[in-house]
């Protein structure tokens, strides 16, 4: 548990970070897509409204119905009003305008289709932790050196995992976010230690072909088909 309670205040240190350079009026609203047993959920509320003293409201999105109603069970306990979870999946959960989007290591493609939701809801925020790789790793067959790479499994894992994230934060880019991508916690805490962060940025519309040309380069590189989140796109 000492491990989960450093990653939570981790993360809690980087949203306190991106919101303080960010306005919003006094009032935010979170999702949080794979929510879980929601200990970041709960520490995000408290945060936003006891430490920065805002307006929050807070939604966890979670596929298991009992850990929605656990829940929703210790929020009312908490007279955390502003807090719900709701039992759905991230790929069919409707989400209208939202601040933030949060997506912590929704396993594979899931986490695609938080960004997906993210981009469409205009989320000025969207952080993400990925997880399992898996998409884009059979694809990875380069007819050239870097079959060097690929040809040892564990490289091809560790490889897919740059290449996937690297798509990511390029089509987050296109879609008009700034984008950083980081270690958020030592490895020793948690191996799945990428976070991915886009903030809304007009700026990085205007170069959208550009950031989409070396989509399209990486993916000959390593004879990649397609990625899910550029067709979810």
């Amino acid at each position: 548990m000492q491990d989960k309670y450093k990653q939570i205040n981790r993360y809690v240190e980087i949203i306190d970070g991106i919101i303080k350079d960010l306005d919003f009026n006094k009032s935010i609203s979170v999702v949080d897509m794979g929510s879980g047993k929601g200990y970041l959920t709960f520490a995000l509320y408290d945060y936003l409204t006891s430490t920065l003293q805002l307006q929050a409201k807070v939604s966890g999105i979670e596929l298991r119905p009992d850990l929605v109603n656990i829940c929703n069970q210790i929020a009312a306990k908490a007279n955390f009003s502003n807090l719900h979870f709701e039992k759905g999946s991230i790929a069919d959960a409707a989400i209208q305008s939202i601040d933030m989007l949060i997506a912590l290591h929704a396993c594979d493609t899931a986490t695609d289709d938080a960004i997906y939701k993210g981009i469409q809801a205009n989320a000025k925020v969207i952080i993400c932790a990925p997880c399992c790789h898996k998409q884009i790793r059979k694809q990875m067959k380069p007819g050239n050196v870097l079959n060097s790479i690929t040809k040892h499994g564990i490289l091809l894992e560790r490889q897919a995992e740059i290449v996937t994230d690297s798509i990511r934060a390029l089509l987050l880019e296109a879609a008009g976010y700034k984008t950083r991508v980081f270690d958020f916690i030592a490895t020793e805490h948690t191996p799945k230690n990428v976070m991915i962060v886009g903030i809304k940025n007009k700026n990085t519309i205007d170069k959208k072909e550009e950031y989409l040309e070396k989509v399209k380069a990486l993916k000959a590189l390593f004879s990649i088909e397609t990625h899910y989140l550029e067709t979810l796109l």
